[in-house]
């Protein structure tokens, strides 16, 4: 519609001015030139170059026609000069430029009859006139620019935003399904582990059998108030008085390795090195559950063997090492550990650390390398 608008009302234009303006005899050729520079608008968009070219020649010819009626159709290659400055470069640009200043030096050089010395500052003046449409189209191109980046910016940014979103919930999914599978693990299989031994001393050894249910009753109930734990971080809170338990920590390292023992299995517990004045929670929360972890391996795979765990404390870390005589070596080679490694795996790599499983004859091992501070 403003394609069709633009040509139509500068041929209104310039025909209305070159009727009053022009000749009695120059009339109709001057109406004719001035109607066909304006017609030529139609093009402006699909061909510019030739639109600028038609319409000044149009114009210039005008002027030999009739001098008054040929300063009313400037117009039309003035629209056309914006025409081509917007959808060409710069280069192009100033070349029509010093091409749109050079017709009308001429112009006003044929107006004062070759005389160049009649030049003024109305020539200096009309030559600036050019640049008008050749800024607004420039104007215009920068302002369209300018927007277009801002919203590349903004829909880069809203993809920003939803990747991290997705990374962060992906990342929350995986500690979330750890934790589940580290509580449930090792408190199903200590519950196993005394379900047995119970079984086994219930018409033997009354005592015993009654001690092994009281374990799997204590060890129950503290797996239900862990999952509670877990399950009400998921949920909307609706006020700000959940009740929420500690993050377990190396200092909880001990009691873990007391409830193993009460399994049946032996083991040894021991600590090399002063800990620093403070041990990053994240660390003290991986190598808690990257212990519980394998020594739940180890009641499941090889019940009664003897386990011995050693912490060290470096200058920029922790190491954690398990290890424990045979039956988990064979059934880590056929893949049936589940996600239980996989887990503390992915625990020491998000902190920058290393877990190396070294399963090698009738012993295996697991070693647990948890920098205090990341470096990559």
């Amino acid at each position: 519609m403003i394609d069709a608008a633009v040509p139509l009302l500068a041929g209104a234009f310039i025909a209305t001015a070159v009727a009053v303006r022009a000749g009695g005899s120059t009339r109709p050729l001057a109406l004719a030139l001035g109607v066909a520079a304006a017609a030529v608008l139609f093009w402006r968009r699909s061909a510019p170059t030739v639109t600028l070219v038609v319409s000044g020649g149009l114009a210039l010819a005008l002027f030999a026609v009739d001098q008054e009626a040929g300063a009313v159709a400037v117009i039309a290659p003035a629209i056309a000069l914006y025409s081509f400055a917007y959808s060409h470069g710069r280069f192009h640009l100033v070349a029509a430029l010093v091409g749109a200043a050079a017709a009308v030096m001429l112009a006003d050089l044929f107006l004062a009859g070759h005389q160049a010395h009649r030049l003024t500052l109305q020539t200096a003046a009309h030559v600036a006139l050019v640049a008008i449409p050749v800024l607004a189209a420039e104007a215009l191109r920068n302002r369209r620019a300018y927007v277009r980046l801002l919203l590349e910016r903004l829909e880069q940014a809203e993809r920003t935003r939803e990747h991290e979103a997705q990374r962060r919930a992906e990342q929350e999914r995986l500690r979330i399904a750890r934790d589940l599978h580290d509580v449930v693990a090792h408190t199903l299989t200590t519950i196993n582990v005394q379900a047995g031994v119970a079984a086994h001393l219930l018409e033997r050894d009354r005592g015993n059998a009654r001690e092994a249910l009281a374990t799997i009753e204590t060890e129950s109930r503290e797996a239900l108030e862990e999952l509670r734990t877990v399950l009400g971080l998921l949920r909307e809170p609706r006020n700000g008085n959940a009740p929420l338990e500690p993050t377990p920590d190396l200092a909880a390292a001990g009691t873990l390795i007391e409830r193993a023992r009460t399994t049946g299995n032996e083991v040894s517990f021991e600590i090399d090195g002063e800990p620093p004045p403070r041990v990053p929670e994240a660390v003290q929360l991986a190598a808690f559950r990257i212990l519980q972890e394998s020594l739940t391996n180890a009641r499941r795979h090889a019940p009664g063997a003897a386990t011995s765990v050693k912490l060290a404390y470096r200058v920029d870390g922790l190491r954690l090492a398990i290890e424990n005589d045979t039956g988990v070596a064979g059934d880590v080679e056929r893949g049936s550990a589940g996600v239980g490694i996989t887990g503390m795996r992915e625990r020491a790599t998000a902190l920058g650390g290393t877990l190396e499983v070294q399963p090698s004859g009738t012993r295996f091992r697991v070693v647990a390398d948890l920098p205090y501070r990341r470096t990559d």
